[in-house]
């Protein structure tokens, strides 16, 4: 698979051409992008209400993803973009999902990973 159409998407520094370390990001990105459709879709088949709330998408964008061919899930992969994204930019479920997990928590550490799951669950549940 050649990058090259999407290569000229970067923002290039001083008028240097795409340096190893760029070259090395897409393919990183392309690499993540690809796993990512592959897990999304392997979830969307096997359980697909599951699949919903896990990965955070809607109806219709899951159908889309179910669909792509092989061919065609290597070719939305390469885009320079990363197609997943963190769902969360609130600071509090970061700081309750970032608790150590550890056999014999106090039952405060274990309602705070409830009260985090909670949280996402109405996130997910607001942007449907």
């Amino acid at each position: 698979m050649r990058l090259a159409p999407f290569i000229n998407d970067i923002p290039q520094s001083r008028g240097t051409s795409v340096s190893a370390t760029s070259q090395q990001l897409l393919n990183e990105i392309r690499d993540t992008n690809l796993s990512f459709l592959m897990l999304a879709q392997s979830m969307i088949r096997m359980d697909k209400p599951q699949a919903l709330f896990r990965l955070g998408l809607s109806e219709a964008v899951a159908d889309l993803i179910a669909q792509l061919s092989p061919q065609q899930l290597v070719r939305v992969a390469s885009r320079n973009l990363m197609l997943c994204t963190m769902r969360f930019d609130d600071e509090l479920v970061w700081s309750l999902l970032g608790d150590r997990h550890a056999p014999g928590q106090p039952s405060e550490q274990t309602a705070d990973r409830l009260h985090a799951s909670v949280l996402m669950a109405g996130l997910h549940a607001a942007m449907a």
